[in-house]
């Protein structure tokens, strides 16, 4: 078996809905309402074995590059 890991960044909005500017304002009684996922940056990925836990490379001495999707 093999587990693959994507590294990266993303913005993102996090929507709540409150019953008042107050709780708004201090973040608190809120109710979920959806997280949206803008612009994500895949920086690199790695490929391993489940059972082996000895990772010491990283992406610059791999000569892994950046990809913007």
């Amino acid at each position: 078996m093999y587990i693959k890991t994507i590294y990266g960044s993303c913005s993102f909005e996090f929507i709540e809905k409150f019953e008042t500017a107050e709780k708004a304002a201090k973040g608190s009684e809120g109710q979920f309402v959806e997280i949206k996922v803008n612009d994500y940056k895949i920086d690199f990925t790695k490929v391993r074995r489940e059972d082996d836990e000895s990772q010491t490379g990283t992406p610059k001495t791999e000569g892994q590059g950046a990809k913007k999707v």
